[in-house]
């Protein structure tokens, strides 16, 4: 670090500091903003009492941006984070050692589907497990989550599929969801999703269908909503409170986190939500595509989109720094340069 320049000094600081964000810390837990604060400044009195600083007038302070980044996540009310990579890793091992019609299997489809509709909570569980929302201004006063029959499953060529216990998901390509009621008032709208042929364990349309199996399984009355699972020859509906749990012991598992700490109360059925808006966001798709796809009609979206681990990954690589943390800079690869950028090298 000694031979380097300060401004490489203070992106080696930058790639430190998502480092700590991410929890890679002495006790393996995740920092706040203040904390974070205190073993940036530590660093830089290193590098201080080195006699090589690590800004100069007019560089830019990487650092503060991270640091920023951090602390207005901590001000922004009710917040909650995504569901992780490694979480979801978590709760499928955890699906695969439960039966069919568990509590845990039955979740993670339905976690599985979310990812891509991004549904809220009222559109799919319950708050008891033996009771359940109604519309009560509608007539008939039908269920506010999602039925059966809000279901249609189409086949390779798009024709429709008569569902029953005998539908072999081999015959299964596409999936039709119908939003009886939302929130937003775009009541009745229609939103399809495709197999997924390459990544089958996350695949939106054989979660959809072992969900919908699952309620003819267990006799789910079609006029009644199917996110359910069978416990002691029982059949109860899933609960906001049971997902949330199952949410934090995958974070706890995985993120190293205590059952009393603070930061598991980030995860809820509403990370959900979360979720299906950055995974989009993660692979760039458009704020149009996002909205359209999880069913918004403004853009208060973005206040979904959260400093992930994965945007922290994003942003080094767009700041061209490797993974060892800033080698030499004759080891450093760099984008070729435009045409624009080569007249004017060449003009000074």
């Amino acid at each position: 670090m000694l031979d380097l320049s300060s401004q490489s000094r203070n992106y080696f600081l930058a790639c430190y500091s998502i480092a700590l964000v991410q929890g890679d810390t002495i006790l393996g837990g995740t920092i706040r903003s203040r904390t974070l604060r205190h073993y940036i400044n530590d660093a830089k009195q290193l590098f201080t009492a080195l006699k090589v600083p690590t800004l100069v007038h007019g560089n830019t302070d990487y650092t503060d941006i991270v640091y920023d980044a951090v602390k207005k996540y901590e001000t922004v009310e009710n917040r909650r984070n995504m569901i992780s990579d490694s979480m979801m890793t978590w709760l499928l091992f955890s699906s695969k050692k439960s039966s069919l019609d568990s509590a845990v299997s039955a979740m993670v489809d339905w976690i599985i589907l979310g990812r891509y509709t991004g549904y809220r909570k009222s559109e799919w569980c319950q708050s008891s497990q033996t009771s359940f929302e109604t519309v009560d201004e509608w007539p008939g006063k039908p269920p506010r989550a999602m039925m059966l029959g809000d279901f249609t499953f189409l086949d390779k060529n798009e024709r429709r599929i008569s569902f029953n216990k005998k539908c072999l998901h081999d015959n299964i390509h596409h999936v039709i969801i119908q939003w009886r009621f939302q929130k937003n008032g775009q009541n009745g709208e229609e939103v399809t999703f495709t197999r997924d042929m390459i990544n089958p364990q996350y695949c939106p349309v054989l979660a959809a269908y072992r969900i919908c199996l699952r309620a003819l399984r267990l006799n789910v009355p079609r006029s009644d909503p199917i996110a359910v699972f069978s416990r002691k020859d029982n059949r109860l509906f899933i609960t906001d409170r049971l997902l949330t749990r199952i949410l934090r012991e995958a974070a706890m598992a995985v993120l190293n986190l205590g059952p009393d700490d603070k930061e598991l109360s980030r995860w809820s059925t509403h990370s959900i939500r979360v979720t299906a808006a950055n995974l989009l966001h993660r692979a760039r798709f458009a704020d149009s595509f996002i909205q359209k796809r999880l069913r918004w009609r403004s853009t208060s979206f973005l206040g979904y989109l959260r400093n992930t681990i994965y945007a922290g990954v994003q942003h080094s690589k767009g700041l061209q720094i490797s993974d060892s943390n800033l080698p030499p800079m004759s080891e450093r690869v760099y984008r070729k340069e435009e045409p624009h950028e080569t007249i004017v090298a060449l003009s000074t």
